[in-house]
């Protein structure tokens, strides 16, 4: 059997375990496994991690301003290159220092291992928000992420500038076996380490969640280190064994799965935060985690040396990778179009929703020059790295703009400064990206089809193109530049925001269509919150009346009842049907005594385990003048509450139960409650009461006991 497939099963075998745990908790074994792994983040490397501050937000925000710092070297050295395709002269003034410059190559290459570098330091500190939001408001240990942070940019800077400079100058035996090698345990074996205790960070901050809560910005995070952490293994196993499946697979997992993992994570973060709305489709949600991690991104693809089968395999693929792209993308889209409004003043939310609608389009554009590639005709030429390039330089910039303008003000607990100058960076590296990949894309199809042309005479010029897509980057530089500028500010800024890292709902009204069957899960997953105001589908009453229907003359019999006498009420019936009454008085309590339904979850909760069993519940009704009920019908109480079937009551499912009654039959307010002294029922109060409680009352009051309920309401009325 080919290696890849072996590996290949490997890691989606780890993926499968990894979100089955991840999802559904590891048991009793959960708290000793977070103690271990505090023990280890607080007091590993001894020492070195007492340096660095511990306050919430702090890890989020190193991991940031890293990835700014990055991001500005990323820009400035893509300009240069593209500007040396137009003018490969340029940089010659430099050879009087020992500047020693190629055809360009090198600082192609260089400046692609930057842009990753940045790319995932702020797409991951934008993550690492969300994360600390949906756990304890704070990372495990902020001050673990930000030693990992910091000793991360320290290894790449002692790979991308000390080890080229030290070989440059040094004379080496066999100085490019040493250098290589170097350069495979810094790039992989070292950043694999660090990857691993940022890891068990994520884990520990996700794991004090809420019951029955989900994050799926924290899921995707949680994957892409997973895939990283194997990818990384899988590259250095296959350099030291010489197989180069391992190494193709491996690059495209730190390539094309790991970023797009990171770019879905934040974006399912900061738009329906800025929507305040849920995630739109639970299905192409669904679609979108898990075809993601089974297809080929078209990506920076390579040319796969294989057997006929690895290529049609990996054709198939590459050809099924655009479906979760395409999920991920309309379900976004559909997301922030639900309050378009909140995401147009919102420049992070803006950045985010502006790079799902060009993914599509780079993915098809992508997938064409890959499948090129990767089957090896290369007749595309360089259009591939042009895509692409454009593609991390326009959907991953946008992507990590969005970081910066929506994670780090919540990360500083400040509002963000300067929102025009934001909006003008996003607009900026929009219009630059955008436009410098389509004018190189132009000069590349200038080229191929001069050599299709077959006229030896010809020559293709593109100097021409390079020169105006090196005038149109120019906007990118200046649009990190500008976001800068308001990170700095956002940072020194005076004006606090309400929540750092709150565990409130952004969603303040989330509708359930009555009839409809949903769990607290999919609720909570939709971004609902224990402080969202569920609206449930109205039911109408329909009162009613006599009605007298024309029937022929031929049809008519003595069998036949025009009015139909009203058959006997079951009142013991009626009453014992659902939990309504008692959850009805329940509602009245409640009102009465100006508590939420939070507060009254939080005092009847004995044990603070954060769900209520049968007794608690028992005495919370015997205490709340309720009723004194025998445990049998306590149960059924519970069982009417109970959503999710696990036999306790948690704070969701009481407060979606009693919102529903609310709805349904009305909760007056305290002033329109029955006077009992004078015991004068409005027409309004009457008509919120069942059929069966009007027949008592009109019983009581001596008056007609049949009929509609209107007819029994006016008759206690007496109209």
């Amino acid at each position: 059997m080919e290696p890849i497939f072996i590996s290949a099963a490997i890691l989606l075998a780890a993926l499968l375990v990894v979100s089955y745990y991840v999802t559904n908790g590891v048991g009793t074994m959960g708290v000793p496994l977070r103690q271990f792994a505090l023990f280890l983040m607080n007091k590993a490397p001894v020492g070195l991690v007492d340096l660095f501050k511990d306050e919430p937000g702090s890890g989020s925000r190193t991991w940031m301003k890293f990835g700014t710092g990055w991001f500005i070297l990323t820009v400035i050295s893509s300009f240069i290159a593209i500007w040396h395709n137009y003018d490969p002269t340029a940089l010659d003034s430099l050879a009087s220092i020992g500047w020693s410059y190629d055809d360009g190559s090198a600082l192609a290459d260089f400046t692609s291992a930057v842009m990753l570098i940045s790319f995932t330091y702020l797409l991951i500190g934008g993550c690492l928000v969300a994360v600390a939001r949906a756990g304890n408001n704070r990372l495990a240990s902020e001050a673990s992420a930000s030693m990992v942070a910091v000793l991360y940019t320290a290894s790449l800077s002692f790979n991308l500038i000390l080890i080229p400079i030290i070989f440059n100058f040094a004379d080496i035996a066999d100085a490019e076996t040493i250098r290589d090698l170097i350069s495979l345990m810094v790039n992989y074996v070292v950043s694999s380490l660090l990857f691993t205790a940022l890891l068990m960070n994520v884990l520990a901050t996700y794991s004090q969640r809420d019951d029955g809560s989900t994050s799926v910005t924290a899921w995707f995070l949680i994957m892409a280190i997973v895939s990283k952490l194997i990818a990384s293994l899988y590259y250095v196993i296959g350099e030291a064994t010489d197989n180069t499946q391992m190494v193709w697979m491996s690059e495209r997992v730190l390539e094309s799965w790991v970023p797009l993992a990171l770019m879905f994570a934040l974006a399912y973060h900061v738009i329906p935060h800025a929507a305040k709305a849920p995630i739109w489709s639970g299905s192409l949600l669904k679609a979108n985690m898990v075809l993601l991690f089974l297809t080929v991104p078209p990506f920076f693809m390579t040319s796969a040396d294989a057997g006929e089968l690895l290529q049609n395999v990996g054709a198939l693929l590459l050809t099924f990778s655009l479906l979760p792209l395409f999920a991920g993308s309309v379900n976004l889209l559909a997301t922030a179009s639900s309050n378009s409004s909140g995401v147009l003043k919102h420049p992070g939310a803006l950045s985010a929703t502006l790079a799902m609608f060009l993914l599509p389009i780079f993915a098809v554009g992508s997938y064409f020059t890959a499948m090129d590639t990767f089957t090896g005709t290369n007749q595309m030429l360089t259009m591939s790295s042009t895509i692409n390039n454009g593609f991390m330089y326009t959907v991953g910039g946008l992507m990590m703009l969005s970081a910066i303008f929506s994670s780090y003000p919540l990360a500083t607990g400040n509002k963000l400064a300067e929102p025009s100058r934001a909006n003008m960076s996003v607009w900026f590296m929009m219009l630059g990206g955008l436009t410098a990949t389509i004018t190189m894309l132009i000069g590349d199809f200038t080229s191929k089809a001069v050599l299709d042309s077959g006229v030896e005479d010809v020559v293709a010029s593109t100097s021409g193109f390079y020169l105006v897509a090196a005038a149109m980057f120019y906007l990118v530089p200046i649009s990190v530049i500008l976001a800068t500028l308001v990170l700095i500010r956002t940072g020194t800024s005076s004006q606090k925001i309400a929540e750092v890292g709150s565990k409130i709902s952004d969603v303040e009204t989330y509708t359930l269509v009555e009839g409809t069957s949903t769990t607290i899960q999919q609720l909570l997953g939709r971004g609902v919150g224990v402080n969202t105001n569920l609206v449930i589908g109205d039911a109408t009453d329909d009162e009613g009346g006599s009605t007298v229907i024309a029937v022929s003359a031929t049809l008519h019999n003595d069998e036949i009842t025009e009015f139909p006498e009203e058959e006997p009420v079951d009142e013991a019936h009626e009453e014992n049907k659902g939990p309504a009454k008692e959850l009805m008085m329940l509602v009245d309590y409640l009102n009465n005594s100006g508590q939420t339904v939070f507060d009254f979850f939080k005092s009847i909760d004995l044990d603070d385990s954060g769900s209520i069993d049968g007794f608690e519940f028992q005495q919370a009704l015997l205490n709340s003048d309720v009723g004194d009920f025998p445990p049998w019908e306590v149960d059924e109480l519970v069982a009417a509450i109970d959503l999710d079937s696990d036999g306790n009551i948690n704070l969701p499912e009481l407060d979606i139960a009693l919102a529903k009654i609310a709805a349904a039959y009305g909760s007056p307010e305290p002033e329109e409650v029955e006077d009992e002294a004078s015991n004068e029922l409005s027409k309004t109060d009457l008509g919120k009461l069942k059929k069966a409680e009007l027949v008592s009352i009109a019983k009581e009051k001596g008056v007609a006991a049949t009929g509609t309920k209107a007819e029994l309401v006016a008759a206690i009325l007496g109209e």
